[in-house]
């Protein structure tokens, strides 16, 4: 039987399997939202660790078992009448990383930030490998690791291949890069060949550079190759300097942000998830729709929210740049919201202070 046939009478038979699990389950957006309004904060300071891993003690995950068929099988979501150029990527030379004079913000897109302050280069979750595993980017970009300066600081939110991208951790080992990790990826770092490397649990701190780190809990899971799921916890930050700075790293929309906003009221600015939420049936637990990226920022109370998890790479059923379009599209009906929100291009930096 030649090549061509077989994969035929494999589509043949594979075909009526994936239709039916395509099937779209139905979803109660009211449901889910009274469902994370009734959570209980006392739960994010609960032990959060058994026999079977780590797990989220406000909310167990939902069961989805099958899901991810009719996910990728799943209608896209597009937006015909938005205008590309007024999100795309802008070109970043980032030669001025050399001078950490100024408190300066980088988005170089999908979860990755690089934040200048107190003296010292912070990396949020870097990703420039073009590929997240299986998924390749939708927006190739470059990136020269030789404009990092020496000894920069990373912060890894979880294990996901589009947050821990091992090819742009091996070239920030070369800048010999201090890694701050959740708990039980500190081995990962180090078999890679990383010196320094700090292991958080959640309300856990560090200070490095005049800048405290605290790894702070999140709505997200955990899976990778070679590590089981949730055999690595997953969290977000708190940087504080002479900017206060929280990174959501990924998150579905739950109590914490409240309880953050509440206990750290003095935030500078927040970046925050919002982009892989279609098809809501199947990302509501673990990435935020544009609905409750407004409730978070306003829950979190900082000075500037930005938007992030788009720009590059297509991990929902939304296109590349649909979030920030869909953000401009609410911030039209509520106005009220425009002056705590920046939307920010890939590539694009900022002063921090004087980012208007």
């Amino acid at each position: 039987m030649n090549r061509s046939l077989s994969v035929l009478l494999l589509m043949f038979f594979l075909c009526p399997l994936l239709a039916a699990c395509a099937v779209r389950p139905d979803f109660d957006e009211a449901a889910w939202r009274a469902l994370t309004a009734s959570r209980d904060a006392s739960l994010l300071y609960a032990p959060h660790h058994n026999e079977n891993g780590y797990f989220n003690p406000w909310l167990p995950k939902d069961d989805r078992k099958g899901g991810v068929w009719s996910m990728w099988l799943s209608e896209s979501v597009s937006a015909p009448e938005l205008d590309e150029a007024k999100y795309s990527a802008v070109e970043n030379d980032y030669a001025y990383l050399a001078n950490p004079r100024a408190d300066t913000l980088s988005f170089a897109g999908h979860a990755t930030f690089i934040i200048q302050m107190n003296g010292a280069t912070l990396i949020t979750d870097p990703y420039f490998s073009g590929r997240a595993f299986i998924v390749k980017d939708k927006v190739p970009r470059h990136f020269d690791f030789e404009k990092v300066p020496e000894r920069p600081i990373v912060l890894i939110s979880h294990n996901h291949y589009d947050h821990l991208d091992t090819p742009s951790v091996k070239e920030l080992i070369r800048r010999n890069a201090v890694f701050v990790v959740p708990l039980g990826l500190r081995d990962f770092f180090i078999d890679l060949g990383a010196a320094d490397v700090h292991e958080l649990d959640w309300w856990q701190s560090i200070t490095l550079n005049d800048v405290k780190i605290t790894f702070l809990p999140a709505q997200h899971w955990s899976r990778r190759i070679g590590q089981p799921a949730n055999s690595t916890l997953w969290g977000a930050y708190l940087i504080e300097g002479s900017q206060h700075i929280f990174f959501s790293g990924d998150s579905g929309y739950f109590v914490g942000f409240k309880e953050f906003g509440e206990k750290f009221p003095a935030l500078d600015y927040a970046l925050l998830g919002a982009g892989a939420y279609e098809p809501r049936w199947f990302m509501h637990y673990s990435h935020q729709n544009v609905e409750e990226f407004f409730l978070a920022a306003n829950d979190l109370g900082a000075k500037v929210t930005i938007p992030m998890h788009f720009g590059v790479i297509t991990l929902g059923k939304e296109s590349v740049l649909y979030p920030p379009y869909e953000i401009d599209q609410y911030l039209e009906k509520h106005p009220a919201e425009k002056e705590k929100v920046r939307i920010m291009r890939v590539g694009e930096h900022i002063i921090m202070g004087n980012e208007k």
